[in-house]
């Protein structure tokens, strides 16, 4: 399953702060994320997607 708008809406804001874009943002910082080259948003599963918002957040606190 593909991500959902809201998970979207937080990888737009997650690149954003590291001023690139999404698929930029995705691109770099993958491996650390997820453990998992990807390319692109559309690559991202909705549970990668999770996982990655999650560590993001426990690295933002």
């Amino acid at each position: 399953m593909k991500l959902n708008r809201i998970q979207i809406m937080i990888f737009k804001k997650l690149s954003k702060e590291k001023g690139l874009d999404a698929d930029g943002y995705i691109q770099q910082y993958s491996m650390e994320f997820i453990c998992m080259q990807r390319d692109s948003l559309q690559d991202l599963s909705e549970e990668e997607g999770d996982i990655w918002i999650h560590r993001a957040y426990l690295l933002s606190l």
